[in-house]
């Protein structure tokens, strides 16, 4: 284990000095899990990840049980299965609109409240598991990327040993204020995010694995050394580096990573594992496969942040498909018709006005609260501070100029395509102009549906009517045995969990 002084970041961005100052969240990084969600019904879509969407595997009347695939990918499609998180009955399926503006089929389940789990869901006594197993579990998992884009984790192992990529990058950079669902999963999960690193490391072929982290999180870095050293006698071969980044928001996303880690600044369509021969996943995502290996559960839950612009928050574990007006009744009666409710996170979210339809999918990390207020709205100043903020070094005021005006062919000059819609611009803007607003729809329209290009022939997932955790078949096994990249993870003797 390698700990460096050096500490990474991007160029422009912000921290806040004021009420949402990122280091004057301590008392909240640490706040335990408030409790587990147990609703009455969740909702499942179809298309809860980057991709295709998925078939339902159940009729209206089926009874489900926990970990019970629900929704499978049609043959060769880019998806991943979705599985039931309650045991219950099926009431509808039905299609459904999410605040992202996809339609697709979602899966409504009542609950029978008897918490059921599936015959198959069951603690894996060996773990000493190749790397084709990995990548089996992983894929008929349904783990994506939860740190926001819904990458299916199946096609970034797969993207990352075509390219062979030398170093496995474990994003512990939440940085959106308020959000602290990541952190709570290190402060309390640290073996499991290290085990899974481990385990994901020796599906894409390298040895050396970078944990991404600001210095501030003493606690979380704490967990992890404590964490590498109980493990350390378990694997062997792979090489752990602390890589210290500045709390700027937002430093967790992969062009901010690429920025400061390796100095390339990635065009559209390009990788950080092309460029950087280096493969980025979030630390729940890596909680979530490791859960998979080693528990035998799919990803069925996860944890999310609920919070109020006063900074009153709390993390809570919940079925993915929780109605969100469900999950906030969970936390003191937290629903109030009178303010806005926010999908999401504070810079990024998106406002709802059905919190009883719309429920949590696997890429949702917090749900917000805040005043209804009217915004007082000011000519633009040409203070700059846009410009400033901007870490895509993109001229906001310009654009946004440009957008309402209607030249949208001036607007690709100054690179409007390359806004990653994370809100800064508004933020810091004195006339409280919504130039992220404008942009960014303007920017993801002219986007295809996968943003992120593992959409080739050679990355599709063809699982067909795969049901929960299934391993390969034997002709896949042989096919792997003959791989020269296949090789068995290094717990020495066998890890018995």
């Amino acid at each position: 284990m390698q700990i460096g002084e050096h500490v990474y970041s991007f160029h422009n961005g912000f921290k806040s000095d004021n009420a949402l100052d990122f280091s004057k969240r301590s008392s909240f990084d640490c706040d335990v899990m408030l409790e587990r969600v147990y609703p009455t019904r969740i909702i499942l879509p179809m298309l809860q990840h980057c991709g295709e969407e998925c078939v339902p595997t159940v009729r209206v009347g089926s009874h489900v049980t926990i970990g019970q695939c629900i929704g499978a990918p049609s043959p060769g499609s880019f998806a991943v299965p979705i599985h039931s998180g309650i045991s219950g009955n099926v009431t509808a399926i039905k299609p459904i609109t999410l605040p992202t503006g996809n339609t697709c089929q979602a899966v409504y389940i009542e609950s029978d409240r008897k918490r059921t789990y599936h015959s198959s869901i069951r603690p894996r006594n060996d773990v000493n598991v190749s790397a084709a197993q990995v990548m089996g579990i992983v894929r008929d998992s349904g783990v994506v990327g939860m740190g926001g884009e819904g990458i299916p984790t199946i096609a970034k192992i797969n993207r990352a040993r075509k390219l062979k990529v030398k170093q496995l990058l474990v994003n512990c950079l939440q940085s959106e204020p308020f959000a602290a669902c990541d952190y709570l999963r290190i402060g309390e999960y640290a073996d499991y995010i290290i085990m899974g690193a481990v385990a994901m490391a020796g599906a894409c072929g390298v040895k050396v694995i970078n944990i991404l982290i600001s210095k501030e999180h003493k606690y979380e870095i704490t967990a992890l050394k404590s964490a590498m050293e109980r493990s350390c006698t378990e694997y062997s071969g792979y090489a752990f580096n602390f890589k210290f980044m500045k709390q700027r928001y937002p430093q967790g996303y992969y062009r901010m990573v690429s920025k400061a880690l390796y100095g390339v600044e990635l065009k559209e369509n390009e990788t950080l594992e092309e460029k950087c021969k280096a493969v980025l996943f979030n630390c729940s995502t890596i909680y979530s496969c490791w859960e998979a290996i080693k528990d035998g559960i799919p990803l069925v839950s996860r944890v999310i942040s609920i919070s109020t612009e006063n900074g009153i928050s709390h993390n809570v574990l919940a079925p993915i498909g929780t109605p969100v007006s469900e999950l906030l009744d969970s936390v003191n009666g937290m629903t109030n018709t009178s303010k806005r409710i926010i999908w999401g996170n504070h810079l990024t979210g998106i406002e709802i006005n059905n919190p009883n339809d719309t429920p949590i999918i696997k890429t949702t990390s917090g749900v917000c609260v805040v005043n209804r207020s009217e915004i007082s709205v000011a000519p633009c100043s040409g203070c700059g501070k846009c410009v400033d903020a901007c870490p895509m070094d993109l001229e906001p005021v310009i654009l946004h100029s440009l957008l309402i005006s209607g030249k949208q062919d001036k607007a690709d000059e100054f690179f409007a395509r390359r806004c990653i819609s994370c809100g800064a611009c508004s933020y810091v803007c004195p006339s409280g102009l919504d130039l992220t607003g404008v942009i960014a729809a303007y920017s993801s329209s002219r986007r295809s549906q996968v943003r992120y290009p593992y959409s080739s022939v050679n990355d599709r997932i063809n699982i067909g009517g795969a049901s929960l955790l299934e391993a390969y078949t034997e002709q896949e096994q042989v096919q792997q045995v003959k791989d020269t990249n296949a090789f068995t993870l290094p717990f020495e003797g066998g890890k018995i969990v």
